[in-house]
């Protein structure tokens, strides 16, 4: 597994951790308190490090890391399990989906290989800037206009008062 170093982890990993768990609560609804993400967050970029360390093959290690986010939540955050799944799942889907989207033009830019980019500390922060920018952008345009995914409470009650009354 990739060897992640600690300049990456506190300049990568964090700020890609806490815009996770920004976008995963904002669009499952729950409430932002920013003394519980960063520590959150950097708790689970702290996982991810030790956790490409273990000798397991790729693609386990963000099914670990789904785990360890619900629990974060749910810990941190006070949320049933299904809230938890559902933030970690949202979060990691658009992360995945945004860096499917930029890397490879960003690769494509840098006119360097992944293992050359990969293998520079430099390089390495570096590209991962587009993908953070454009994931903050998608969590500041969700939070202002206060996208989400659950319907208000207001509804919720409102629908379980009309289904009583038929």
């Amino acid at each position: 597994m990739d060897k992640m170093p600690l300049l990456a982890l506190i300049f990568q990993s964090v700020p890609e951790s806490i815009l996770i768990l920004t976008l995963g609560l904002t669009l499952m609804g729950v409430e932002l308190k920013w003394q519980r993400i960063v520590p959150a967050a950097v708790l689970s970029s702290l996982a991810s490090y030790f956790i490409r360390e273990l000798p397991i093959p790729y693609g386990v290690h963000t099914l670990i890391g789904i785990v360890i986010i619900t629990l974060l939540v749910s810990i941190f955050f006070k949320t049933s399990i299904p809230v938890s799944i559902s933030v970690a799942m949202i979060g990691i889907a658009i992360l995945a989906t945004v860096e499917m989207l930029i890397l490879p033009i960003v690769i494509f830019l840098m006119g360097k290989t992944i293992n050359e980019i990969w293998s520079s500390l430099t390089l390495r922060i570096l590209l991962a800037i587009p993908e953070l920018i454009v994931l903050a952008l998608i969590a500041f345009l969700c939070i202002r206009k206060k996208v989400t995914l659950r319907s208000p409470s207001i509804y919720r009650s409102k629908l379980t008062k009309d289904r009583e009354h038929d």
